[in-house]
């Protein structure tokens, strides 16, 4: 079992990877382009997902300006395009959407589909303002994703469950935890032929600080559709009660399930139709409109 120290650096290993796939993608950018006069301003670009593959895959997209400033709920002005490893060719995106998000302003998301591995790069123009300078970033792409992907069975996992509000401590680091996220196993919800939405999150030791918004925003949807679906919190650590009675968040160990989902940062959510297929899966914050994009039309069916 991993301790907290180790789980950090492993996910450092992984925000390493992402950063140097977004420098080489700049590089590539720089070495490739013929010389341009200096711009005034100019956006930046970098694409925030650390386990893609070949196939369909949502892109979350963090776009500011050079001089640290926000640009958001903008994508009417902007033009986003990818290409394969090696290629000039280009797919451009058609469904780029600003997300707002409780905490942090917000992000976009948009789908591309990559039929080879490698580092793809993604630029980003300015439809509106010819001042801009485009930006480049990439995403590096593998054969096969680690964590579920769309399509896949999900994990037949055991989650922890609250017979009483007592319980709670001993599974959650939530300070104000939702009683009703935690009464059915994983595995017996895909056994109810309901569709699940589970997230993986650790409300009070998140890297990103977005558990917490997240673990609400699961809450929020429960208290919706909980007639017709399943909603289902697991943290992140196997001992919350241990960290928090001593104040030492070194000494939290790793829970089993979350090797069963093989990922390594935080959150994570995924939506699993009624046969155990997953149907939509989520790193980072994922705002309630987005899940309820995918999972409104598997209640309709």
């Amino acid at each position: 079992m991993l301790n907290i120290s180790e789980i950090q650096n492993s996910r450092t290993q992984i925000l390493l990877r992402m950063l140097a796939a977004t420098v080489a993608a700049f590089l590539f950018a720089a070495c490739s382009s013929v010389e341009k006069p200096e711009k005034h301003k100019s956006l930046v670009v970098f694409a925030t997902t650390s386990d893609t593959a070949i196939g369909v895959n949502r892109v979350p997209l963090n776009i500011r300006l050079t001089d640290g400033s926000r640009y958001d709920d903008r994508g009417n002005d902007l033009r986003v395009t990818y290409s394969p490893p090696d290629s000039e060719e280009e797919f451009v995106v058609d469904d780029l959407t600003w997300r707002p998000w409780p905490t942090r302003s917000g992000i976009y998301t948009a789908t591309m589909t990559f039929d080879r591995v490698g580092l793809w790069k993604i630029k980003i123009n300015s439809t509106t303002d010819e001042s801009f300078q485009p930006a480049s970033s990439g995403v590096l792409v593998k054969s096969a994703t680690e964590a579920p992907n769309i399509g896949d069975p999900a994990p037949l996992s055991v989650t922890k469950v609250a017979e009483s509000r007592e319980d709670l401590k001993m599974i959650t680091s939530d300070p104000d935890p939702d009683f009703d996220l935690y009464q059915i196993s994983f595995d017996e919800a895909v056994a109810s032929k309901k569709p699940t939405v589970i997230t993986f999150s650790t409300p009070a030791y998140c890297q990103s600080g977005t558990c917490g918004p997240q673990t609400r925003v699961l809450g929020q949807l429960e208290e919706i559709h909980r007639e017709t679906c399943n909603f289902i919190h697991v943290e992140i650590f196997d001992n919350p009660d241990e960290m928090v009675a001593t104040g030492d968040p070194s000494l939290g160990i790793e829970a089993p399930v979350i090797r069963e989902w093989n990922f390594s940062t935080e959150p994570w959510t995924f939506i699993v139709d009624s046969d155990g297929i997953v149907r939509g899966r989520y790193e980072a914050f994922v705002t309630k409109v987005e899940i309820e994009e995918t999972l409104l039309p598997l209640l309709d069916n």
